[in-house]
């Protein structure tokens, strides 16, 4: 059994699943843009990140006919696969990011377009996410987060402000600082979900509940532990028949069953990180007497998700899992490589 009364702080939900994603940012370009401008995109295979350096843009999802008002200092995330439109006013015509290819370059990292009115810098980058990853935070994510220069914290502001000195006076290392710079930001826009509430469902839209999150923060700093539904609520400090309700209606799924789903999160990393763990290790620290019970639990599967398949958890002699193929990394900075998608 789980004691509730526990003196060690409680842990932070948000790092805990941060832990389980393999995040990597990628600014993929800056184009100056002189009015009048439009760029469009069917969708990025991965999170598009525009940030506004200077001047001021507006950004469509075609889907659904949302709008919003991009100014200088703005970020504004868009979910995978959104069909979506930027440009500096609502009537330009757009062109496929694709034809910045042939658009005269600045230096090998930013491009120049347009016509011949106000000037716009935009930074345009992508967030790659791991199976682990899309599993966890797509379906969490609004299609947009918009993260407003006048309504940003002093964490945010700085980091678009260092982004921004980066982009204009690149110095050694420039592209792992940017990349390092929008991994922040994403976090940063995490934090703005969470706090907003608006986050779609799941454990995201849960950790803007200080109860839930007490909760989620426990199973996920320690899988492994005893979990039953009332050790959960005294966690939360709630009682158990308010918990459970509470829980599933903002998770999605019932208390127990998410311990189960963030067990398996758990495995599938751990495999994918050491492919010479034994299943009775694994087994013991996700939480399982035994390593035939840890491989039934895996081969039903909750969703079990990441990128090592469950067959690879029923038995050892099928042999360790293979070691993970990793993603290729994108070697060129120029905007309209990013995403084979994005044409």
């Amino acid at each position: 059994m789980v004691d509730a009364a526990s003196s060690h702080p409680p842990a932070d939900p948000l790092a805990g699943v941060l832990d389980l994603v393999r995040l990597r940012g990628t600014v993929l370009g800056v184009a100056e843009l002189g009015a009048p401008w439009g760029l469009r995109s069917p969708g990025f295979e991965d999170l598009a990140v525009h940030i506004v350096v200077r001047g001021s843009a507006h950004l469509e999802l075609a889907r659904r006919r949302q709008s919003l008002a991009l100014r200088a200092g703005d970020v504004a995330l868009v979910a995978a696969g959104q069909v979506h439109a930027i440009r500096d006013a609502p009537r330009s015509g757009v062109v496929s990011f694709r034809r910045l290819r042939r658009a005269p370059r600045v230096d090998s990292r930013t491009v120049r377009w347009g016509g011949d009115g106000p000037r716009t810098t935009l930074v345009v980058g992508c967030l790659e996410l791991d199976a682990a990853g899309r599993d966890l935070l797509t379906a969490a994510l609004p299609p947009v987060v918009h993260l407003p220069a006048e309504a940003a914290s002093a964490g945010q502001l700085g980091l678009v402000h260092a982004l921004a000195g980066e982009v204009a006076r690149p110095g050694l290392g420039a592209e792992p600082v940017l990349t390092r710079l929008a991994e922040l930001l994403f976090i940063q826009a995490l934090r703005t979900c969470i706090a907003a509430g608006t986050a779609e469902h799941g454990w995201l839209r849960a950790l803007a509940d200080p109860a839930i999150a007490r909760a989620l923060a426990a199973v996920h700093a320690d899988p492994g532990a005893d979990w039953t539904v009332a050790a959960l609520a005294a966690r939360a400090g709630m009682s158990r028949s308010a918990f459970a309700p509470a829980f599933h209606r903002l998770v999605g799924e019932p208390p127990l069953a998410y311990v189960t789903t963030w067990r398996m999160r758990t495995a599938a990393r751990a495999l994918e990180q050491d492919a010479a763990v034994s299943l009775k290790e694994l087994a013991a620290r996700v939480g399982y007497g035994s390593d035939e019970a840890f491989s039934r639990a895996f081969r039903l599967g909750r969703r079990a998700p990441g990128p090592v398949p469950p067959h690879r958890a029923r038995g050892q002699d099928r042999g360790p899992p293979a070691p993970p193929r990793p993603r290729p990394r994108r070697t060129a900075p120029l905007i309209p490589t990013c995403p084979s998608g994005h044409s």
